[in-house]
């Protein structure tokens, strides 16, 4: 039989009227898109797979090999680095965004972290490269290698800070990938990517004999819509002259949570591209929540099934999988789910046997078919039962003609 259960839904007809979909904002950008972290659902993109140097949202693949090598137990979040000459700011060229360390002083791993992620720091970039692989050389390497395991063919890094313009990524691949760091490591945001301020240096990290960086300066984040935009909390911005002004941004409201790349803001003054590269990824955050949801359906209550010719009489069955979908406005009136299901079944059958289907739909088709299986096994049962079912149902089929 098939069940339509278009009813559990109905409640979105009453939340959601039947609107249509806005325009899209006209972005500077000339490369973007608006990705949806819980689907991987592409609500908007500009020209996406444009190639372009990311400039300090570098970091973030250098911030996933740190996390990582926090996980791993090689080092815990309050063990001390020491910072070498690598690792210090004076070994930076001229107008990099520095954390301020200096050859001598002693940092925790988590503040090299929020170094990197809030002050941007090009010189904690290279301290992390040193700390985790004793070289930017084989750092950079290990950040290649993670991005081609993850099958991500258009990025590629020369550099753990992004200084170079032979950087590159695209803003589909990163999207994902930002998506993919939120997701192994969801610590991240609250830790680091949401602290709107980090003030280095501590008198703590200061080398014995001193240094030349000696007062403690108050970084902002630079990314200013923290605080600023409804549920926003991270994750990197980044600037060289050749690919202008780069954001990613990601905000989370109630079950939504979005991601916004955009690349390739050139030609304007600078501290203009910060603020027009910040509002530029508000306005693709603001179009997704005003116009998409996700949801997590109601998984149907599906009865017992009659178990013909079975040690038992009746079968327990149960959906297989964790139905989401993030559907525009104009999707949501119109999402329903069908099931398909016999009444009954004839024994043996095993556990995980598919029986039938839940289908989940909109106008534009089916969206999945999520399996209901047998919960459990169950043998034929004896000779006499057996015989028994099949006269009964004999009998039942003939009362029903």
């Amino acid at each position: 039989m098939t069940k339509f259960l278009s009813a559990l839904f109905i409640f979105f007809i009453l939340i959601f009227p039947i609107w249509s979909i806005e325009a899209a904002p006209d972005l500077i950008a000339s490369s973007a898109i608006l990705y949806d972290y819980t689907t991987g659902r592409v609500l908007y993109e500009k020209e996406a797979d444009e190639i372009i140097a990311p400039a300090s949202m570098t970091k973030l693949i250098s911030l996933y090999l740190g996390w990582q090598y926090l996980e791993e137990g090689r080092i815990s979040r309050s063990d001390l680095v020491d910072i070498t000459a690598e690792g210090s700011s004076f070994s930076r060229p001229p107008g990099s965004s520095l954390m301020l360390l200096e050859e001598g002083q002693r940092v925790t791993f988590l503040d090299l972290l929020k170094g990197l992620a809030i002050s941007s720091g090009n010189d904690a970039a290279y301290a992390l490269a040193h700390e985790i692989s004793g070289s930017a050389q084989v750092f950079v390497k290990e950040m290649n290698q993670l991005v081609q395991s993850k099958g991500y063919s258009s990025m590629y890094f020369s550099d753990p800070d992004g200084w170079s313009d032979e950087n590159r990524i695209t803003a589909r691949e990163y999207a994902a990938f930002s998506a993919d760091y939120i997701r192994t490591f969801p610590d991240a945001l609250e830790e680091i990517h949401s602290q709107e301020y980090f003030v280095y240096p501590k008198e703590e990290n200061l080398p014995p004999l001193g240094g030349r960086i000696l007062t403690p300066r108050n970084k902002k984040n630079t990314n200013i819509l923290l605080g600023e935009v409804e549920g926003v909390d991270g994750l990197k911005t980044g600037y060289i002259d050749e690919s202008g002004f780069n954001f990613t941004a990601t905000a989370k409201r109630n079950d939504s949570r979005f991601i916004a790349v955009v690349l390739g803001i050139k030609n304007v003054p600078y501290f203009e591209g910060i603020e027009i590269r910040a509002e530029e990824a508000k306005d693709l955050l603001e179009f997704g929540f005003r116009n998409y949801k996700t949801i997590y359906p109601e998984i149907p209550q599906i009865d017992e099934l009659i178990l013909w010719e079975g040690e038992e009489d009746f079968l327990p069955v149960q959906m297989v999988g964790s139905p989401v979908y993030t559907l525009s406005i104009d999707e949501m009136p119109r999402f329903t789910s069908v099931l398909t299901l016999p009444d009954e079944v004839t024994a043996p059958v095993s556990e995980g046997d598919i029986l039938g289907y839940v289908q989940y739909k909109t106008d534009g088709g089916e969206l999945d078919a999520f399996p209901i299986v047998a919960s459990e096994t169950v043998e034929k049962g004896s000779l006499f039962k057996v015989l028994w079912h099949r006269v009964k149902k004999l009998y039942t089929n003939l009362i029903l003609q």
